[in-house]
């Protein structure tokens, strides 16, 4: 898989509902992070911790959302703003703390279970062309381990 891949993310009942991102993530950006629960305390050169586990988290942008849906230039559904399935619609299903699946490369099979942490609150911004942009960020299930041909931030 590869950041020049295109992604979409299913979500909904039965995943059944498919957010068409048309393009790759801009500015993507993969690490891990320690659980909940994590501490780290340092005293002069010694550190003690106890890290309750790791977690993959993945954020980039999703660029020129459309109000409705509708074709990229070279062809491409990207799914719009707006309807019972857009990405608004999306957006407030995954901040109730419900799964969705994103797949890295639209046309493969594999898929990392996901959760949303962000955006959790506040608007989407604009581009030039009118169209909308947010970042996402989500955190893998921990079924599937990193995002994998991502670049991974320290």
């Amino acid at each position: 898989m590869s950041i020049s891949k295109v992604p979409k993310i299913t979500w909904g009942a039965s995943f059944a509902n498919t957010l068409n991102i048309g393009w790759p993530l801009d500015n993507p950006s993969a690490h891990s992070e320690p659980g909940p629960g994590s501490e780290q305390a340092r005293v002069g050169a010694t550190v003690d911790a106890w890290i309750t586990g790791t977690h993959e988290v993945l954020e980039g942008d999703i660029r020129w959302i459309p109000g409705s849906n509708g074709t990229t230039p070279g062809g491409l559904p990207v799914t719009g703003w707006d309807g019972g399935t857009g990405v608004k619609a999306f957006l407030e299903w995954a901040r109730n703390g419900n799964a969705f699946r994103f797949y890295p490369d639209k046309d493969a099979g594999t898929y990392h279970t996901c959760y949303l942490l962000g955006p959790v609150d506040g608007g989407p911004g604009a581009e030039q062309d009118g169209t909308r942009r947010i970042r996402i960020r989500i955190l893998d299930d921990g079924t599937q381990g990193a995002f994998t041909g991502y670049t991974y931030s320290p």
